[in-house]
């Protein structure tokens, strides 16, 4: 058998170690009969949020916005009087104002990662859409976007997902991920693919394909819940402006205001918060084209002229790139936190109309900052043209429902020898009192491709569990539910579906739960129990092989330990063997903590697997 001095003399558990073979009969009854399903999207993640109040008022027509202060951080502590809502020119009643606070101040690199992923707004991050025109950006000259994006990147939290695209062309370069690197590695390969030299008419057939393209991409986040921020990088575009003098007939590069427009209108329906940044120094072309009686009049070749437009008809906000590493300091500040205000609804709200909007702040020093047009669905819960909740059909879509908050996590283990990999989910109600009726999961891969599909056939276990092997590799888990009231809710998280290399060993992920009648059972959040019990399997290493393990709790993923725990040792099948430790809940405050384990053979280097406690406060 694998020895080890630290498990040896460590105390054995009152209860039996978890396996994921499951070979005891009675776990087995324990966990739900059926497979997982994992889903990885790179267009749907979701995040760990702070809220002041989660969710905004159910079933009301909702209007978020932006109030900051005279730092231009969110002020934090408006309420319905200070803020006045008009809708085509009609001041509306605010029934309830909540702030959304997503990236708290204290979070860092080393902060726990998200323990869960969840459907509910205070469990998310932001979502970030970075767009480059690279027909704009001249060659050799991308050094100042990649650092200001690169600064970007190093202030988001873990929880936070961003996607890159370049257009017209280009397309999707990186889905929805919260992958930071990955994001930073895909733009470091992008070039400019500008011109040596470009016409008044060149720059508008340019800006109008941009345009169309960018216009294509918001459409496809339509008639979301929750704010996204799009970080438009070009050199610069073309205003609206004809091809031809005015008493001929328009040219094949005609741009006119409408392009623009439409742009806007999907923005609003994406709710989306854009921000308009010109990524190179641009030569100013000639202001006008007509002579001094004003014949020949096209338009203006000012490249910034288009940017301005752009960001004039999604409320955004044009910046300019410094050269240091904090030129989006400002994206990150104004994208921390926003209001949600939930509204008296009236019988125009769900004509799928764009409406004149209109947000103010009265209380001195504070500005807001909103859309110029907002469009509610006639019935906002059902996100991307699904009309009743379908936990199946949930699966399939890439925004989030909201209405059931649940929230679900997956860990992985070996399956076979040829290097296959069982992903094992969790997913509970966020409501204790509340019991799905249906839910279905789904494993996605980075290409957004559902690898696998689960759909439970037995709702009576709590919490709802299943499992499903894939090959190895990086997904996203979706699972989608329902209750008996008819609502609908998902949660999305990143899995790894691998094994942690230790040398000649493998290690599992590290699962936390409980002991219920003798039987481990995973865990998502802790209350009052005065025990946790950490778990996972060790595979490989011969008979007699000295290890070293530790357990430890921490407040940070690499800060000291406040606790240092014992590992006791149970062999689970030949070549596997299941370590289990106990965690001291009751002498841990409520909050997020880092449990990590480490292994290693003696005198040989070792590796450490983590995973974030969460104790709540009930």
């Amino acid at each position: 058998m694998v020895t080890s001095e630290k498990l040896a003399d460590a105390p054995k558990l009152s209860v039996p170690s978890y396996s994921w073979r499951m070979p005891r009969p009675r776990i087995r009854r324990r966990l739900v009969a059926g497979c997982l399903l994992l889903w990885a999207t790179g267009l749907v993640a979701r995040a760990h949020a702070q809220t002041r109040t989660a969710e905004r008022a159910p079933d009301l027509p909702a209007v978020d916005f932006v109030a900051l202060g005279a730092d231009g951080r969110a002020a934090p502590d408006l309420t319905a009087a200070d803020v006045t809502v008009k809708i085509d020119g009609r001041v509306r009643a605010i029934r309830a104002l909540h702030l959304v606070t997503i990236a708290a101040a204290a979070e860092g690199p080393a902060a726990p990662p998200a323990p869960f992923g969840s459907s509910s707004t205070g469990d998310r991050g932001r979502t970030l859409v970075l767009v480059v025109d690279d027909d704009s950006l001249r060659a050799g000259n991308e050094a100042r976007m990649r650092q200001a994006v690169k600064g970007l990147l190093a202030g988001l939290t873990r929880r936070d997902r961003v996607s890159l695209f370049t257009m017209p062309y280009g397309g999707v370069k990186v889905p929805l991920t919260e992958d930071h690197v990955r994001v930073e590695r895909a733009l470091s390969m992008t070039s400019g693919q500008a011109p040596r030299s470009e016409s008044g008419s060149e720059m508008a057939c340019r800006t109008r394909r941009v345009l169309e393209s960018l216009a294509g991409l918001l459409e496809t986040y339509s008639d979301r819940d929750e704010p996204m921020t799009v970080l438009f990088f070009s050199t610069g575009l073309a205003g609206p402006r004809r091809d031809a003098p005015a008493s001929l007939a328009p040219g094949m590069c005609e741009l006119n205001k409408d392009k623009f427009e439409l742009v806007g209108a999907d923005a609003a329906r994406a709710r989306a918060n854009v921000f308009v940044i010109q990524a190179d120094d641009a030569p100013i072309g000639a202001a006008q084209n007509e002579n001094i009686a004003g014949f020949g009049f096209t338009g203006s070749n000012n490249p910034l002229e288009g940017l301005e437009n752009l960001a004039g008809v999604t409320g955004g906000e044009r910046l300019q790139l410094a050269t240091s590493a904090d030129a989006l300091s400002r994206v990150l500040r104004q994208t921390a936190a926003y209001y949600v205000a939930s509204l008296e609804p009236q019988a125009s709200d769900g004509d799928g109309r764009i409406h004149r909007l209109d947000v103010r702040v009265t209380r001195a020093g504070v500005v807001a900052r909103a859309r110029p047009g907002i469009s509610f669905r006639k019935d906002e819960a059902r996100p991307s043209g699904v009309t009743r909740a379908n936990a199946r059909e949930m699966l399939r879509v890439t925004d989030g429902f909201n209405d059931l908050p649940l929230r679900a996590t997956a860990y992985a283990s070996r399956h076979a020898a040829d290097g296959t990999i069982k992903v094992t989910f969790v997913a509970e109600p966020i409501d204790r009192l509340v019991r799905f009726a249906s839910a279905a999961a789904a494993l996605i891969d980075e290409g957004g491709r559902i690898v696998a599909q689960w759909t439970a056939t037995d709702m009576d276990a709590a919490p709802t569990m299943g499992a499903m092997v894939v090959p190895t590799g990086t997904y996203r888990l979706r699972v989608a539910a329902t209750d008996e009231a008819g609502r609908g809710g998902t949660a999305d998280e990143q899995v790894v579906a691998a094994l942690t290399p230790a040398g000649p060993l493998q290690l599992s992920t590290l699962v936390l739960g409980l002991s219920r009648s003798g039987v481990f059972v995973p865990t998502l959040e802790f209350g009052t129990e005065p025990v946790a019990i950490a778990s996972f399997e060790i595979y490989g290493g011969a008979p007699g092989t000295p290890l070293f393990s530790a357990l430890e709790v921490a407040r940070t993923l690499d800060g000291p330990a406040l606790a240092n725990l014992r590992l006791a040792l149970e062999r689970a099948a030949e070549g596997r063997y299941v370590a289990t430790g106990a965690i001291p809940l009751g002498a841990l405050p409520p909050g997020d903590f880092v449990v990590r384990a480490t292994v290693g053979i003696e005198g040989q280097p070792a590796v450490q697997i983590v995973r974030t406690l969460r104790k709540a406060l009930r």
